[in-house]
């Protein structure tokens, strides 16, 4: 990965973490360490995957993908958020 790629990263999560911790419809992220950790590492894989012009980009294409090991998740695996939903 590029130092580019691995700012995009950390951007994209601090970005995440933003988004999630004032969305009324995510009080189950509270970003604990290992909360932080999924987030993180679910990103990586995504940024690896698509090389995203932008941390922005990024954070849609988590938005996108509908799936999170986060919770809570239905029992189709998929987030709640109607961010996601809209995504």
């Amino acid at each position: 990965m590029t130092p580019e790629l691995a700012a995009c990263v950390l951007e994209g999560l601090l970005l995440l973490h933003e988004e999630l911790s004032v969305d009324p419809e995510a009080p189950w992220y509270v970003g604990t360490p290992d909360q932080t950790q999924v987030l993180h590492d679910e990103l990586w894989l995504l940024a690896g995957q698509l090389n995203p012009s932008s941390s922005a980009a990024l954070v849609e294409a988590w938005y996108s993908s509908g799936r999170s090991a986060l919770l809570p998740v239905e029992c189709t695996g998929e987030l709640v958020s109607s961010r996601h939903q809209a995504a």
